[in-house]
């Protein structure tokens, strides 16, 4: 009796990318899955201090998230073209797929969007551009909705939002094979082929196979309405041949607003593969609609702002708590909570070590003390405690290493600790002072260059030490507990 074998896909030929790899990055799960990212750069940046991975933060990468069963290579002119542009690229393997492993999690596509949200996060990167197709377009989608602060633009090609969306044979097509894939898992062997010599999928590839298509056989499930509150410029892009159905494209569009849909002439659902020059004609435009790049610039004091440190005693103990009180209370992506971060106690023991300054009206400060009545808009905190932790703390970042900058008498070595702007204030350059008056605490201290660490969620801070000129080195597992962050934090320096 001849054996009956599952159905065999054989790929078609795409070309991979040409540009040098800056890094390849294996990220832990909380399920132990590893996923497994690369990274690739403009001409001329390499995996180094200010460019960790290949990335610098002033110019938004771009997060490129392949279809099912597939593997990160398919963009490869897409690749090509986003880093002769001058961006870099963050190419994952999604889970299960390619070099990425499974885990124990229940496969969803709410949890590969998780994996992709912590593959940034490991990076240390706070915001992207999205260019996900077919799986990773319905990942993009999810993204943009749910990851909202963090993805300044999404180009989703062939995305559907339920099973529906594809034809009906399709699905069929998709359940049988599954189907067939779960009974050669059970009964099949090792080192099978076709009669042309095309391998057959071993019994625990079997198994990855079916479940990947089974995924697709009953998921996604996205509620159109869901996609109503999306706020970045977004591409819908299908293929003139497209298995999506039109009228599945033309759901999303409607329901994202001001969306964009482009149909690309003569081409089915391969689009990476069969019109990379249109996909990558389309992505950067898009990414166009919303380029926030963070122009690099020293600090400098607004003219009607002075800093000055702030007396230990009289009322100011009060208004540090007041100032981080609503600091925590504004929404945002700082993530700090309050009774939390900072956590109680904290300021007062910075201020009563005589270690804050602050930022206030120029009129408000004479002989370098702030009036009593001066309305505090802005501290930051300077001492030489810079330690950053050694990245072993509990959690599944732990043990991927400390700090990467170089070793330093602790004399030399400043820090900053829990830099705030009054949100009343801001659009007031107040940071700004704040870095000015935290460069010259330090310079009082003798110290040589300053140190700190803030969260790679944090959006605003992220971008404010990206565009002043400080130096950004590999992110560690710095984990907050009760704070609502990832576990990694950027590592930042300023030489004085």
């Amino acid at each position: 009796m001849p054996v009956e074998f599952p159905p065999v896909h054989v790929p078609r030929p795409y070309a991979l990318p040409q540009t040098p790899l800056a890094a390849r990055v294996e990220c832990p799960m909380p399920d132990g899955a590893s996923i497994v990212a690369w990274t690739y750069a403009p001409a001329g940046v390499t995996d180094e201090p200010g460019t960790p991975y290949g990335i610098d933060l002033t110019v938004p990468p771009v997060l490129m998230l392949h279809g099912n069963g597939e593997e990160h290579g398919i963009f490869g002119p897409v690749i090509d073209a986003v880093c002769a542009s001058g961006r870099s690229v963050i190419a994952v393997d999604s889970r299960a797929q390619g070099a990425s492993s499974r885990g124990t999690a229940p496969l969803s596509y709410e949890l590969m969007a998780d994996d992709a949200v912590e593959v940034c996060a490991r990076l240390g990167v706070p915001q992207v551009h999205v260019l996900g197709f077919s799986d990773g377009g319905i990942l993009g989608l999810l993204l943009a909705r749910d990851w909202g602060a963090h993805v300044l633009s999404l180009t989703a090609l062939g995305a559907n939002l339920t099973p529906a969306g594809l034809p009906k044979e399709d699905t069929d097509w998709m359940a049988f094979a599954a189907a067939e894939n779960r009974r050669w898992a059970e009964e099949g062997h090792e080192g099978a082929e076709l009669e042309d010599g095309t391998p057959v999928p071993s019994p625990a590839e079997s198994a990855r196979i079916a479940e990947l298509l089974q995924l697709m056989v009953d998921n996604p499930q996205i509620d159109a309405a869901s996609l109503a509150g999306i706020s970045c410029p977004v591409t819908v892009m299908v293929g003139e041949f497209d298995e999506i159905l039109p009228e599945e494209t033309d759901r999303i569009v409607a329901a994202i607003p001001r969306a964009v849909k482009v149909v690309e002439p003569g081409v089915d659902h391969n689009l990476p593969k069969m019109a990379p020059a249109a996909v990558a004609r389309e992505l950067l435009a898009c990414v166009a609609r919303n380029d926030r790049r963070h122009g690099r610039r020293g600090a400098e004091l607004p003219g009607d702002l002075a800093v000055c440190r702030i007396p230990v005693s009289g009322l100011w103990a009060e208004k540090l708590d007041e100032l981080y009180r609503r600091v925590d209370a504004e929404p945002g992506t700082s993530g700090w909570v309050q009774d939390v971060w900072p956590p109680v106690g904290m300021a007062r023991e910075l201020l009563a070590a005589g270690a804050y300054w602050g930022a206030f009206e120029s009129g408000a400060v004479r002989d370098g003390r702030p009036a009593d009545d001066a309305a505090l808009l802005g501290a930051v905190a300077v001492d030489r405690n810079a330690d950053m932790g050694n990245g072993r703390a509990p959690g599944h970042g732990s043990g991927l290493g400390g700090p990467s900058w170089k070793r330093r008498a602790k004399k030399t070595v400043a820090c900053w600790h829990l830099l705030a702007v009054d949100p009343a204030a801001r659009g007031r350059r107040v940071a700004d002072a704040l870095i000015c008056a935290g460069a010259l605490a330090a310079r009082e201290l003798d110290a040589k260059v300053v140190r700190l660490n803030t969260n790679v969620a944090n959006v605003p801070a992220n971008a404010l030490y990206a565009s002043r000129g400080l130096t950004r080195h590999r992110p560690v597992w710095l984990p907050y507990p009760g704070l609502p962050l990832p576990g990694w934090s950027n590592l930042w320096e300023l030489e004085l």
